[in-house]
């Protein structure tokens, strides 16, 4: 039965169903149904699209958007595609929210779950793309931002009053949506769609 499927056709179908689909469970069925496939980036980045979009509206922010967001910067670099502004505000907004909600009431001192996340997202996965150079989610405002959780992590008091007074889920979800948005409004159309309209003027023409 695999032997009959053809992968281009299979990823053409999944990228159209991920795009457009609202219905998880009905597309996690197909692609069981479907041989194994060797994704094209455009599907890759479907599917990191809607895996954040699903966490967002269920008003989740995890550091697995941190992960999306950095797979979805190297595809598009791969592409020749430039990171957006939004792209890189979601990111920063989305690594303060995962750091700054372990941020105790009392500002004489910070948690062991503040410090722990500071090492593994601030000391760890953006000094990392800091390092690397080789990400353009690294910007300004994220420089800033991480001297500020620096500084709270010290016990400096007026660091930790700064953050804590920031909505920082209300942020990230905000500037989730702004960049889903505009990534999914520049995504060339899904191959079966362009297939459709194609077919829908030639029919005209008839």
């Amino acid at each position: 039965m695999d032997q009959e499927l053809d992968p281009y056709i299979c990823g053409c179908i999944i990228e159209f169903l991920v795009r457009y689909s609202p219905d998880d469970m009905h597309i996690k069925k197909v692609i069981e149904a479907f041989p194994p496939l060797k994704p094209r980036p455009q599907l890759k980045k479907a599917v990191l699209l809607r895996t954040m979009r699903t966490e967002v509206n269920a008003g989740d922010v995890s550091e697995k958007i941190l992960d999306a967001l950095e797979k979805i910067g190297c595809i598009d670099r791969n592409q020749g595609l430039p990171i957006p502004d939004s792209m890189k505000e979601a990111y920063c907004a989305v690594a303060l929210e995962c750091t700054v909600k372990y941020l105790p009431g009392d500002t004489d001192t910070c948690g062991a779950k503040y410090l722990d996340a500071v090492d593994r997202i601030w000391r760890g996965r953006i000094q990392e793309l800091e390092r690397s150079k080789a990400s353009d989610l690294v910007f300004d405002q994220l420089k800033n931002r991480r001297l500020q959780v620096e500084a709270a992590a010290t016990g400096d008091e007026d660091a930790v009053r700064c953050l804590s007074a920031i909505n920082t889920r209300g942020y990230a979800i905000v500037s989730l949506r702004r960049y889903l948005r505009e990534a999914s409004g520049s995504m060339k159309p899904p191959v079966l769609e362009q297939a459709c309209l194609k077919l829908g003027r030639l029919n005209l023409g008839s």
